[in-house]
């Protein structure tokens, strides 16, 4: 069963991600978790003696805070299962969040992205890369104005490194919507591109999932390559699983946001692959 976490700081872009994780579990029959972080590091200059209260205070906060959110959120989940809350402390909030959804064994955790305007395009939230960048569970994370409905078409852009594995993962969470699956591979020549095609052709053919467009790209701009075969086509989700450290606070860094506009629209679905 779909076991969705969701970090929230009561904001709008993380009721955004609230809203999204709820239609998806009722579509899938699956159930919510919202967790929020309270930083302890932040307040860790405090005098020793005052810390333990401030800390305190700080749980009763969020604890009030809760209940606004939950109250819009449950309005939002009429006929899906109970959704559940839980407030965690922790020094790093990647570590707080991977650490509650090993816990919580949840198999996907749903996280805001701070859209902008103007020429940024796109600015990745702190919190949202260091998870993306830190958690061996999917992530997908949400663009300010996306919404749930269906999973018609997703794209898997794959270096063929793990993708008998990442591809398994990808299906696990959407493969009861029997989406169209474009696995893109960028190449550098012709050479590599029908060596990675003939390699892409077998995990495929031993999934079963059949629904499946393969598209070996020749170019030596990977990220462009990318941009521009998702801009031809209807994305409902992007899936990209990178194996170097800093890629994601890379990726969205302003000097390569306007080769990625295509994710002001489409969710990324993500974890840290061995």
């Amino acid at each position: 069963m779909l076991n969705i976490l969701v970090p929230t700081d009561f904001s709008d872009l993380s009721k955004v991600a609230i809203r999204y994780a709820i239609a998806m579990a009722k579509k899938m029959k699956g159930k919510v978790t919202l967790l929020h972080v309270v930083d302890t590091a932040q307040h860790a200059s405090s005098v020793r003696l005052r810390l333990s209260s401030l800390i305190d205070e700080l749980v009763r906060m969020a604890a009030e805070d809760f209940e606004a959110v939950l109250a819009e959120a449950r309005k939002y989940n009429k006929g899906g299962k109970p959704i559940k809350h839980a407030i965690e402390l922790g020094s790093s909030f990647a570590d707080a969040v991977t650490r509650y959804a090993k816990k919580s064994k949840s198999n996907l955790i749903i996280i805001g992205t701070h859209g902008a305007s103007g020429l940024k395009k796109v600015v990745m939230g702190s919190n949202a890369a260091s998870l993306l960048e830190a958690s061996n569970i999917p992530v997908l994370a949400i663009p300010a104005d996306a919404t749930f409905k269906k999973f018609k078409s997703v794209v898997y852009a794959t270096d063929l490194k793990n993708i008998a594995r990442e591809f398994k993962a990808m299906l696990s969470i959407v493969s009861k919507e029997k989406p169209l699956v474009h696995i893109i591979h960028v190449a550098a020549d012709k050479k590599a591109a029908d060596i990675a095609e003939d390699k892409i052709d077998k995990v495929v053919s031993k999934s079963g999932y059949r629904n499946v467009l393969v598209r070996v790209l020749v170019n030596e701009n990977t990220p462009v390559a990318i941009g521009n075969y998702v801009r031809k086509v209807k994305v409902d989700m992007l899936t990209m699983f990178p194996h170097k450290h800093g890629f994601f606070e890379r990726l969205f860094k302003p000097s390569v946001t306007k080769q990625l506009s295509f994710l002001n629209n489409a969710p990324l679905l993500a974890f840290k692959s061995k």
